[in-house]
Formats: structure tokens, C-alpha cells, sequence
């Protein structure tokens, strides 16, 4: 085992970049792996190699299943929730196995990942391979030092046939039976980012016809096409065909680099999945973990709520939070104005507890995580 360091998260597929110094490895011998990004097909021979929970290496031939789209229940507990992502599945697979896909050279064509997902009041998990286009793009964005743009839509396919019932102009349908004979079909919206451009012109049901001009219906296309300040979409909504100039959203691969623990209660600005999956905007600080026997606990200042006010002075972000709640004396009463992820608004005033759950801050500065005392 040698230590590594997250150099980067993929902010909307959660892959993780870790960076290691080659040296400690000694003299094992290892080769680089060789990606092999061009997309296999169900009935193509594969195999899959990784490690178990307990360490063994694992390696058996299969062939793949389906190429299918991840269609994961929305988080219960606003956990990540990967969306726009076509896998590849494959025919009985070792279980409890992570690691990749091979073609007959050797080459990865697809990381063999494990996916956690809420089903009801449990936590599951599903192996599906991610492509090995993604990996790449990824590491590409990296290298330049790029952030990475989404249009911050989250879509789901629909049949040409049904979307022809819809009204669909014929010349649409006729331009994507060509663009796609193996594929007949359009994306729609599902649902959108709150707070993004996109939010502002896209309705649940809209038909993408275009992005600059160009048919989209993968969303790998998409994905490729959005990487660019802004895009000109075009979609058909109602019976009518439209276009707009919308801006497409930056995202860094840095993640949470702050968070603050205030009362036993962990708060941080509210992250992405809010916005994602519930249709939150990003104010207020978020509540998103207490610790038992807290005054969070004590007094109902529970996971999933935002804090709007803390004694009637508004607490729009993490900065502003932090210089009304700095200082603060052991026992002394606070009043909080909080809204729960599904709107219900609640004032909580608890008793702060210096002694045993004094408030402190870590933010990530120069690569290394650094403790600041909030008194």
C-alpha cells in the first residue's frame, strides 16, 4: 500500500483521479494502462479483471450483455446520483469485483465500477462499466486545466415513433433516422439544474433537436457538444421548434473544499446533488451530517436542512455564517431561521455546548486540509 492524494472528482460521473509517487512501488513490475475508447456491442467478447473486498485479483471472460442507460431513484439523503451515463453490462459477472474491462489485446475499453444507489430506505449497489471515452475526456481536462461544462440537464431517452406522436416535424424524424439508424430516438428533458441557464428555458417534456446545429441523441453527444461557453440549442416543445443561445455551466473537479462543524451539525455551501435532483438553488449553508448527543441533535438541527438566518442576520453563504456564529459563548441561546430540501420553513433556537462540541472549521489550502477554531 502506498499513499495517494485526489487530485480531481469528474463533477458529473464522481470518478476520482489519485495521484501516487511511482517510486514507492519499488521494483513491481507494472505497465501503464492503454485505453481503447471505441464502443463495443452486445455479444462482443470481454473480460473482466479487479480485486475483491479482500484483496484477490479476479479475472474471468464474458461478453457483454446491453449498453444501457444508468436510471437510478433520486437520493433520499441527497447522496451523489449519476445520471446521463450509458454502461455496459455484462453476463454473469464476478460479484463484489471492482476494476476494468478488457478487450483480446489487453486494452481497458471500460472501468468496471461499482454504483450506490438508495432503494427505499437502503443503500444498494450495481457493477456497470463506464467507457473508456469518459476516462479519457476527463484525464484530457485535467491535463489542460479546464473545467469541465454541462448544459446541467438531466435527460432520458425517447422512442422516434412516440416523440412522432407528439407532433415531431417529419423533417426532424427523417434527419435522425439518418443520424442514427440503430438508434431511433430523441432525448428529453427530465428534469434541470436549479440556478442554471438551463433552468430558465428547458420545461420537463422538451424534445433536444439540435445542439449548433448538430443532432444529438447520445449523451456522450451532448456531453462533447457542451464543451464550449455557450451553445445554441435547439428543441421542440408544444408543437413548436425552437432555438436559443444558453449558457453552459463550468464545473471544477475540486469538490467540497469547505466545511464547518458548528454545534455538532457539519455545514457546508449547499453541493450539486441539491440542485440536480430536487431542484434546490444554492443558498443558504447546508446541513448535510450531526453528530448524536449534539445540540444539532438536542434541539432538531437535522441533516437535509438549509440555515437562512442565524439571530434574524441572513447567512446566505458559508462566509457570512460563520462570521455571526465566531465568538460565541459556551450555553449562549442562538435562533435559527432553516428550510428543510422539500421547502417546509422552521425557526430552532438551541444552546450552544463549547465544551464538548466547540465549533471549528477545515478548508482545503495548498493541497492539505488545515483546522481553524471558530472561538
Amino acid at each position: 500500500e502506498v499513499p495517494g492524494r485526489v487530485e480531481y472528482i469528474h463533477p458529473l460521473h464522481n470518478l476520482a483521479v489519485v495521484a501516487y509517487d511511482p517510486a514507492l512501488i519499488g521494483e513491481t513490475r507494472v505497465r501503464s494502462a492503454v485505453f481503447n475508447s471505441k464502443p463495443v456491442k452486445p455479444g462482443d467478447e470481454i473480460w473482466v479483471a479487479g480485486l475483491k473486498g479482500d484483496h484477490k485479483l479476479v479475472s474471468q471472460t464474458t461478453r457483454v450483455a446491453s449498453i444501457q442507460p444508468v436510471d437510478f431513484p433520486l437520493s433520499r439523503t441527497m447522496r451523489f446520483r449519476d445520471a446521463n451515463l450509458e454502461t455496459i453490462a455484462v453476463i454473469n459477472a464476478p460479484e463484489g469485483a471492482d476494476g476494468v474491462l478488457l478487450d483480446r489485446r489487453g486494452q481497458v475499453v471500460s472501468l468496471w465500477s461499482s454504483f450506490a444507489f438508495q432503494g427505499g430506505r437502503d443503500l444498494d449497489q450495481v457493477n456497470l462499466g463506464v467507457p473508456a471515452e469518459v476516462v479519457e475526456e476527463m484525464l484530457d481536462h485535467l491535463a489542460r486545466d479546464e473545467p469541465l461544462r454541462s448544459l446541467e440537464v438531466e435527460w432520458r431517452s425517447m422512442p422516434l415513433a412516440s416523440a412522432r406522436k407528439l407532433g415531431l416535424p417529419s423533417e426532424w424524424g427523417d434527419r435522425y433516422e439518418q443520424h442514427n439508424g440503430e438508434r431511433r430516438s430523441l432525448l428529453a428533458v427530465t428534469r434541470t439544474v436549479a440556478g442554471s441557464a438551463a433552468a430558465e428555458l428547458f420545461r420537463p417534456g422538451d424534445l433536444l433537436l439540435a445542439i449548433d446545429g448538430k443532432p444529438a441523441n447520445t449523451f456522450r453527444e451532448v456531453e462533447r457538444a457542451s464543451q464550449k461557453p455557450s451553445v445554441g440549442v435547439t428543441f421542440f416543445r408544444n408543437g413548436e421548434t425552437l432555438t436559443h443561445q444558453l449558457a453552459t455551466e463550468a464545473l471544477q473537479g475540486t469538490d467540497v473544499d469547505r466545511v464547518v462543524l458548528w454545534a455538532g451539525a457539519l455545514v457546508q455551501a449547499p453541493h450539486r446533488a441539491l440542485a440536480a435532483q430536487r431542484g434546490i438553488e444554492p443558498k443558504g449553508v447546508y446541513v448535510s451530517y450531526f453528530g448524536y448527543g449534539s445540540p444539532a441533535t438536542r434541539y432538531g438541527l437535522y441533516a437535509g436542512r438549509r440555515i437562512l438566518e442565524v439571530d434574524g442576520k441572513p447567512t446566505p453563504d458559508l462566509d457570512s455564517f460563520v462570521a455571526v456564529v465566531r465568538g460565541r459563548a459556551d450555553r449562549e441561546p442562538v435562533r435559527l431561521r432553516t428550510v428543510t430540501w422539500n421547502g417546509v420553513p422552521e425557526v430552532i433556537t438551541l444552546k450552544l455546548d463549547q465544551h464538548y462540541w466547540p465549533g471549528y472549521e477545515l478548508r482545503r489550502e495548498a493541497r492539505r486540509w488545515q483546522r481553524f477554531q471558530l472561538n
